[in-house]
């Protein structure tokens, strides 16, 4: 046990770790107005809030026995001595400085700063420390947990001196100050309080007026709520630490000031006998159902569903003001596609297929349309998160504000929230702030804001919190189109859906077909295109149930094989009825074989049949493999029967290679090969 620790229990205080704090001479229990800390030499450093001498309070400590009956040499001396130490930490409780301050009678006191010099002593002087707020962890403390509870950010008490807020601190109030008073100020302390309701406790005199004129106007850029209160009844130059008051009469003085800045206080109210005389407009969107204008909109989608085609191909259709897109309205406007995951050269490929299917020059768009590639580039971060969360916009906020400003963009889209939100997906707070960070922006210029986003790996359509989807008001995602069982029932069909609207109705938005490297409306295309498309579907289902049929067969083993040519073990026969032939008759089954053949996705083989005693031939699966890529097909003897099914994949007939977009043996090209989900 510790003198301060004895002298802290004596007077029924309570001890913070490193120090104790109890009542003044005079004060009720409840006070905290005086601190008690152990210092080298054996001695305790004293600090009084309430007006109490320190010295009589160390003498009655004496008188009680509870630290050593002796004067140290300055007690009563004349010269300057050193009458409170205050340190300064980081938001980890890492002290980074601290300030001295010297007191000498009949002069006014001076304070000195010195930093850690390693081995436990100080040096004089801050250097090149970071400096931070008075009481920085107790303020990160009060904001994260506020900010856990989703509750408004605290009050927090901003003084000139330390020696102040450590007062307002043994009240119960959350406080900081600043080294050397106003002079000390730094206008990024108020990034530190942002969103916070912050009170400014001025000194009595010019130098406090300054203050609080100062540093209000920057917390007031930082988005806080700032009140200024004027203690009565301070002397020329006084404050908190003389006034007479108590801590019930402050917070009825702050509430007082808070009811006469109700204007400022209070949320806009919207004029309604004004509104009255007008009539009211539906909200405008830039894209019809899916992008309301001023608003957030979270464009979701597996990898490869065709996320950044489709964005590009909506701000090309905006920039050339042609009206439409898929059927949806767009409105003319200039728009802007920003991209961190593909580099210029594939943002000019898709353009240019983009504009040939579009029917627009290229050349046009000069001026209407930015589209920006940031894959390599460092820093993309629209926010950065502290240790407790607090959001920060990043430089590339306020570079992509100014972008949409000069070009008088309405249309944005940011591909993707990966590279641009680098907070904790599942945290709802960190979700939350960044998603109003956007809102901001959005609101702020008028433009639509579409934010691409992964799906997750368990089928929801996003990833991460639901704050995703909670914070914006407007939700869409494109994937391809699924038959009964899960598989993809057509490689270049997508559908469109609304998840979430606020202001259209939710549901399907629009169907449409990947095509000669843009999408299209399937009714946009020449007849002859359209029917041959459509044969291609029947084709592909006959080929896929060929396929499962085959795979089923050779998983039952030996004697389970099927045949290319007429007989007992004729394929097509064979897989008519099958659970996996999907209604498909003989005839179907004979053309898919063909096709199959043809495309090299079946090969004839020779094996022995062991029970009648001489070879025949079999039909089986090829399984892409490049290490047998150089092996004959038909003449392979290593055949196992028994051997796994290859998993079950999407297969593409074979068709005309003049209908690219519906192309034989591959599906259409994956523009996002690099996404994760």
């Amino acid at each position: 046990m510790t003198y301060a620790q004895d002298i802290t229990r004596h007077f029924k205080g309570d001890w913070h770790g490193s120090y104790g704090s109890f009542p003044a001479p005079g004060h009720s229990k409840d006070d905290r107005g005086v601190t008690v800390k152990d210092v080298p030499d054996g001695d305790v450093l004293f600090n009084s809030f309430n007006g109490g001498d320190w010295r009589e309070i160390k003498d009655e400590c004496r008188r009680l026995g509870l630290l050593p009956r002796r004067e140290r040499a300055n007690d009563n001396c004349n010269g300057p001595r050193e009458t409170g130490h205050y340190e300064y930490a980081d938001g980890d409780g890492t002290v980074l400085y601290r300030t001295v301050r010297v007191e000498q009678a009949g002069q006014r006191k001076k304070f000195k700063a010195q930093r850690p010099d390693g081995r436990g002593g100080w040096i004089n002087g801050i250097g090149d420390v970071n400096r931070v707020p008075y009481r920085l962890p107790e303020i990160k403390a009060a904001i994260g947990k506020a900010a856990l509870k989703d509750e408004p950010l605290p009050t927090i008490y901003l003084v000139e001196g330390e020696r102040k807020a450590d007062t307002l601190a043994a009240w119960g109030l959350t406080a900081t100050a600043v080294a050397f008073g106003c002079k000390g100020w730094r206008k990024a302390y108020a990034d530190v309080l942002a969103g916070c309701t912050v009170v400014i406790l001025p000194d009595n005199d010019d130098e406090g007026s300054t203050f609080a004129e100062r540093a209000g106007a920057d917390l007031e850029a930082a988005g806080c709520r700032v009140v200024r209160v004027d203690l009565p009844g301070l002397p020329p130059k006084g404050d908190i630490v003389d006034w007479t008051g108590s801590a019930s009469e402050l917070q009825a003085l702050v509430s007082a000031a808070m009811a006469d800045n109700s204007e400022a206080a209070l949320l806009p109210a919207l004029d309604l006998a004004a509104l009255a005389q007008t009539r009211a407009h539906a909200k405008e969107f830039a894209i019809e159902k899916i992008a309301p204008l001023g608003e957030v909109t979270k464009f979701t989608g597996p990898g490869s569903a065709g996320k950044s085609l489709l964005g590009q191909q909506f701000a090309t259709a905006a920039a050339a003001g042609i009206g439409s897109c898929l059927g949806l309205a767009v409105k003319p406007c200039s728009a802007i596609y920003i991209t961190c995951e593909d580099d210029a050269e594939q943002l000019h490929w898709r353009q240019q297929h983009i504009c040939d299917s579009l029917g627009v020059d290229m050349a046009s768009l000069a001026g209407v349309l930015r589209l920006a590639s940031l894959r390599g580039i460092l820093g993309n971060e629209l926010a950065t998160f502290g240790p407790d969360s607090i959001l920060k916009p990043t430089a590339a906020y306020h570079r992509l504000v100014a972008t949409i400003r000069a070009d008088g963009a309405k249309l944005v889209f940011l591909d993707n929230v990966s590279h641009l939100f680098t907070g904790n997906e599942n945290d709802r707070g960190e979700v939350t702030r960044f998603v109003n960070l956007l809102n901001k922006l959005a609101g702020e210029t008028g433009a639509a804001v579409l934010l691409l986003g992964h799906t997750n790996k368990a089928g929801d359509t996003y990833s991460g919190s639901t704050a995703w989807l909670n914070a914006v008001r407007s939700q869409v995602w494109i994937n391809h189109i699924m038959d009964d069982e899960g598989n993809i029932a057509d490689p270049d069909m997508r559908v469109l859906t609304v998840g979430k609207a606020n202001y259209t109705a939710k549901g399907e938005a629009v169907r449409f077909r990947w095509h000669q490297w843009a999408f299209v409306l399937e009714g946009d295309l020449p007849p002859d295109t359209r029917a041959q498309i459509s044969e291609i579907i029947k084709a592909g289902g006959e080929n896929d149930a060929f396929l499962a049929c085959l795979r089923a067969r050779t998983e039952q083993g030996d004697g389970r094989e099927v045949g290319p040519s007429p007989g007992p073990s004729y394929a097509p026969t064979q897989f008519e009825g099958m659970p996996q032939a999907k209604g498909y008759k003989k005839a179907a089954f004979k053309r898919a074989m063909d096709r199959l053949y043809e495309i090299g996705k079946i090969r004839s083989e020779t094996i022995r049949d062991r029970k009648a005693g001489r070879d025949k031939t079999i039909i089986a699966e090829v399984v892409e493999d490049v290490h047998n890529a150089s092996h004959n097909p038909r003449t392979t003897p290593s055949h196992n029967p028994a051997q796994p099914a290859a998993q079950p994949r999407t297969t593409h007939s074979h068709i005309s290679k003049d209908i690219p977009g519906a192309a034989s043996g591959s599906a259409a090209p994956s523009m996002e090969g690099q996404e994760n989900d």
